[in-house]
Formats: C-alpha cells, sequence, structure tokens
C-alpha cells in the first residue's frame, strides 16, 4: 500500500491539482496564493512544486498533495488517494475497504438507491401518481432527468426487496446510509411514500436524500419533508442543494442565487436562471459560505423566511460578509416563494433577481416600515433593533454610511447614532475574552533564528556548505540538528538531492520544519551568488561568535568552581582554555560582520 501511495503522489503534481481550486502566481521557484484555510489579504500560502508540498506562514496549515484535499475538500484519507488514483489512472489494490472505504461504500449504496427510485418514478406504474405531482408542480421532464428525482413505493418492504434480496446490500449497510430505519424488529423504508431528491455534495458524490410526502396518512400526520439523518457522509449544514450542477453557472456569474429547497431551486433553475443553490431552511452556515467562496463573490438572498426579522438568517449574512461577500436581497411582491414565482410569472423572476437591492438597505428598509412613527418610544424600538445590525457591518466605511443613513432617518444626530454603535461593539468585544497569540517565530531565541536561516540559505543555494564537518558543531538546536543529521545521513545513500524524496522520509515535526526551510520568503537574499555567500559567511561567523560566547559562560561557571574547590591543575587548564576562547572570539568580533537579518 506505501509504495501504491508513493506511486499515486508522484504522478499528481500538486502545483495542478490546487490551482483547480484556488488562484496560484508564480513566486520564484515556487507559487504564492491568499490562503484558503484562513481569511488574509496579503498572500502567504506557498506551493512548492521542487518539494510537492504546500505550507501557510499565516495560519501554518501545511502538508501534501493527500493532505490538502483532507483539509480543503474534508475528505478522508482514503477519498482523497482514490481521488488522485482515479485521475492517475491507477487501480488501488491491497485495500482494507472496512477501514477505508465507508465513506465510498454509502456513496455507492446511496447511487444505487438513487437509480431505483429513478426507475420508480419514470418507468413503473407505482411511480405515475408522483410523475403526474411534479409535472403539475410545472416540472418538464428533462429537468426532472437532470436532478435525477426519484419515487420510493408507497409499500413497507419494496425497497428492502430490491436493494437487500436483490443487490445483496446488508441492512446495517442501509441503516448507516441512513436508508431504513427499524421498528418492531423490523426495517423500513425512510422515504416510503415520498418524492426522492437525491442530495450531492459539489464532487457529485450522492450524500442522501430529501423526500416529500404525497398523502398524508388518516390517523397520523407525517412531517411534509425529510431527509437523510447525519451519517459519515451526509452533514445539513454542509449541502448546498444543486451545487454540483450549477457551480460553472456560478463561477461564470461571478454570483450565487439563493433559495430555500429543492423546488425552489429546481423551478429557479428550469426558468434560465443557472447560478442558483438551494439551503435547508433560512440561514447560511460558515461551512457553505466557505465553499461558495470558491466560485462566487456575490451572493443573492431570494428566501422564503423574512429576512430581517430572523436572527439565523441574519446570522448567516453576517458570516458572508465577513468572508467578503457583496450580498444583495430578492423583494418578492404577489409570491410567496421562489418557486411560485418560476410557475406564475418566469420573467418577473428574472427581473426581481436583477433588481435585488443590498443586503444592509434591505434589513434598514424592512425595521423602519415594521416599526413605523415619530414618537420618542418609536424611535427608540427602531434603534433597539438596529444598532446591533449596525455594529456587525465589518466594513467601517460601509458601516459609516448606514449610520448615516439611519441618523438621517430618525431625524438624529450621526454623533448619537455612532455613540450607540460603539457602545454596543464595546460591550460585545467585552463579552469575548482575547488570547494573547504568540507566534511560532515568537518563541524562538537568537540561535535557533540563525541555525534555521543558514539552513534555509543553503538548502536553496549551497549544500556542500552543509557537508563541512566545521559546521556541525555550530548547529545544536534540536530541529535544525535533527534536519542536518537526517541530511548528511541521507547524502551519503544517495547520489543526487531531491527534495521531496528527502521531505518523504522525516517524521512529521521534521518535514514541517524542512518545509519552512524551504518556503519561507529570506529577506534580503536573491539568488545572486555573491549575496547568499555573503550570507552564508555572516552566518557562519554570527553562530561562532554565538558559540565562544555560550562556550565561555560555561567555562567561567567551571573556573567558579576550581577555585573554590582548589583544583589547581584543573583550574589552571581551564583558565588557559578561557584564554584561547577570549582570543578567538576578539578575532571573529574583529573580521567585521554585522547586520544579520533574521526575519
Amino acid at each position: 500500500m506505501t509504495d501504491q501511495v508513493d506511486e499515486i503522489k508522484q504522478k499528481s503534481d500538486i502545483v495542478t491539482i490546487i490551482s483547480e481550486y484556488i488562484t496560484l502566481k508564480k513566486a520564484g521557484k515556487n507559487f504564492k496564493a491568499l490562503c484558503p484555510f484562513h481569511s488574509e489579504k496579503s498572500p502567504s500560502f506557498i506551493v512548492s512544486p521542487e518539494l510537492q508540498h504546500f505550507k501557510c506562514f499565516g495560519c501554518s496549515e501545511s502538508g501534501d498533495v493527500i493532505t490538502f484535499l483532507e483539509k480543503y475538500e474534508g475528505m478522508d484519507f482514503y477519498e482523497a488517494l482514490k481521488f488522485l488514483a482515479d485521475r492517475a489512472g491507477i487501480t488501488l489494490k491491497n485495500v482494507n475497504f472496512s477501514e477505508y472505504g465507508l465513506k465510498d461504500n454509502i456513496y455507492k449504496i446511496n447511487r444505487t438507491v438513487g437509480s431505483f427510485y429513478q426507475y420508480i418514478l419514470l418507468k413503473h406504474p407505482a411511480g405515475k401518481e408522483a410523475l403526474d405531482y411534479l409535472f403539475n408542480r410545472g416540472l418538464k421532464l428533462d429537468t426532472i432527468k437532470t436532478f435525477k428525482l426519484g419515487y420510493s413505493p408507497d409499500e413497507p418492504f419494496a425497497a428492502r426487496r430490491f436493494l437487500v434480496d436483490k443487490k445483496k446490500i446488508s441492512i446495517k449497510d442501509l441503516e448507516s446510509a441512513g436508508l431504513v430505519y427499524s421498528k418492531d424488529g423490523r426495517s423500513y423504508d425512510r422515504f416510503r411514500g415520498r418524492v426522492v431528491f437525491p442530495l450531492f455534495d459539489h464532487r457529485g458524490n450522492t450524500i442522501g436524500f430529501a423526500g416529500r410526502i404525497l398523502h398524508q396518512k388518516k390517523n397520523f400526520e407525517l412531517a411534509k419533508y425529510i431527509n437523510t439523518p447525519e451519517t459519515d457522509v451526509y452533514h445539513k449544514s454542509k449541502v448546498l442543494y444543486g451545487l454540483e450542477i450549477t457551480k460553472r453557472e456560478i463561477k461564470k456569474a461571478g454570483s450565487a442565487v439563493i433559495v430555500e429547497g429543492e423546488l425552489d431551486m429546481i423551478s429557479t433553475w428550469q426558468t434560465g436562471i443557472k447560478n442558483v443553490v438551494a439551503i435547508k431552511g433560512s440561514a447560511l452556515t460558515q461551512e457553505q459560505v466557505k465553499l461558495l467562496s470558491r466560485y462566487a463573490n456575490e451572493l443573492i438572498l431570494a428566501l422564503d423566511a423574512d429576512v430581517a426579522g430572523d436572527s439565523a438568517s441574519r446570522r448567516g449574512i453576517e458570516i458572508a460578509e465577513k468572508e467578503g461577500f457583496d450580498i444583495r436581497v430578492v423583494k418578492l411582491v404577489g409570491y410567496k416563494d421562489p418557486d411560485e414565482a418560476a410557475r406564475g410569472d418566469p420573467e418577473y423572476l428574472k427581473k426581481a433577481i436583477t433588481e435585488a437591492i443590498g443586503v444592509w438597505d434591505f434589513i434598514i428598509d424592512s425595521v423602519f416600515s415594521k416599526k413605523k412613527g415619530n414618537q420618542g418610544l418609536d424611535k427608540a424600538k427602531i434603534s433597539r433593533e438596529i444598532v446591533p445590525i449596525l455594529a456587525n457591518i465589518t466594513d467601517t466605511i460601509l458601516q459609516s454610511h448606514y449610520i448615516q443613513i439611519v441618523a438621517r432617518r430618525l431625524g438624529v444626530s450621526v454623533d448619537a447614532v455612532t455613540e450607540e454603535v460603539q457602545n454596543r461593539k464595546q460591550k460585545t468585544e467585552k463579552a469575548v475574552p482575547k488570547l494573547l497569540v504568540v507566534t511560532k517565530d515568537e518563541k524562538k531565541d537568537r540561535r535557533e533564528l540563525m541555525e534555521e536561516r543558514l539552513m534555509s540559505v543553503c538548502f536553496r543555494h549551497d549544500l556542500k556548505i552543509l557537508l563541512n564537518e566545521k559546521i556541525y558543531p555550530l548547529i545544536k538546536t534540536p530541529l535544525t540538528k535533527n534536519i542536518l543529521d537526517e541530511f548528511l545521513d541521507f547524502n551519503k545513500k544517495n547520489k543526487e538531492f531531491d527534495p521531496s524524496v528527502f521531505a518523504g522520509k522525516l517524521s512529521g515535526e521534521l518535514v514541517s520544519g524542512f518545509t519552512d526551510m524551504i518556503l519561507k520568503d529570506i529577506k534580503g537574499i536573491s539568488d545572486s551568488p555573491e549575496v547568499y555567500k555573503k550570507e552564508i559567511e555572516i552566518l557562519l561567523n554570527e553562530l561562532a561568535t554565538l558559540t565562544i560566547k555560550e562556550d565561555l559562560e560555561n567555562l567561567g561557571a567551571k573556573i567558579k568552581e576550581f577555585e573554590d574547590s582548589e583544583q589547581k591543575d584543573r583550574l589552571k587548564k581551564a583558565e588557559e582554555q578561557f584564554g584561547k576562547l577570549t582570543k578567538k572570539l576578539s578575532e571573529l568580533e574583529d573580521s567585521g560582520f554585522r547586520g544579520i537579518i533574521l526575519n
């Protein structure tokens, strides 16, 4: 298995893979980008084609191509390996499927079940009523096929007969996928009697299903809509319905229309608005916003809920705004939701989406429209609702703009509104304790910084320096010493130094340290031999000076010890050695190398 992993990595260029997800720009031998794992304005995310490694010097995320897919796409190790193997045309062998393939197994089961439901809807008499229902909702046959809609027969064991008896899928696996539930010792199809909407992740894997009931039972009420319960592959907070179909159109448009629910999404898409996705409920989640940020920089909300009055919706808006999205809101007059508008007047829906207004304008207008009146009490009510909204606008210029609008509409001074907003922000900040974050470099002492800089310059420009035996006594901190030991051992066994092969033989901590040495910007250094050779000379001089000072300090402590214990012979030798080191230190300090850059 290890050999296959190495083969797959060798055939999966990290720059090619990562550039499919984020924009990389050439920076010398490496590539730079804004980090996809944290918000930043200046690029600190470095990808090395030489090392086949990435590293962010802002948040410290790092790793190889498999690690990137695990962190960025949420894949587990097996998923990432299989994804890369499929791209490279490699068939995985000797894989313990029970250990690595749990998610893949659920995907396969869901695909099989989805095909069964679709067959029932389109080709079996049991699906005729469900198909007529979808036609009556205005859906076309091609649309139904595109979204792979289906129907689960209103019989207790129809799905079981097909999946267990014919396809030989175990009840345990069906339960793991959330497709059946047990009652009175028997297993039932969770989606029985429902129109079924397969749910996909953005890569096209079938992660679960949503079902809409066709008929309510006489003696008890059933939920109108149900979803697959949380499983190893289905997480409600991460789902954006339809994204696997519309992500290219969203990227092309630079914006995503957000609706609420599967039918809203499908009906809107069918009218020709192709850059649309649906969420469950009215609130965007952090995971959904992060996913959308790969494809768009604008969100257009066309939700059923009262966006201004719904606190969950507002939290989702704040999350999206902090992520840097421009946000607009669609006003639908005369229709309860996009599905109804799409069926009633498709051109009106398109116009409403085109004319969507800025989210803060929409929310402020909504607050003022609901709380009319010019009395002091009326203004106080508006203030209590609108000040927290203004305080959560992260763009200070935008915030100032809306403070002026609110002040004008309330008939009060801008200073009064500004003061209320600032008071609110201060209360919020006090409620959240701030942690003092010490960066990795701030913890390092002068020796550690110099040793790492020396190793960085040598690894990039002059490996022969590291082979000089005079270097070894100057390297003392654990990380650099261990990396140097590994390098010397590697050099004995290999004719050429390949950084990616060398990194592959290092342990986790050493890989991170070595990656830093190769990827981190070295200020003041260029590819000019004159520049980097001078830098190496300065560093060696400084390390030698520091080493002698440390030796003198240790020797001074010994001299005192020998004096106190009256060990005259040992004292004399120590004093002679102290004199030699002092002379050597004086010579080094007179050699003229100063001004070393450590950062």
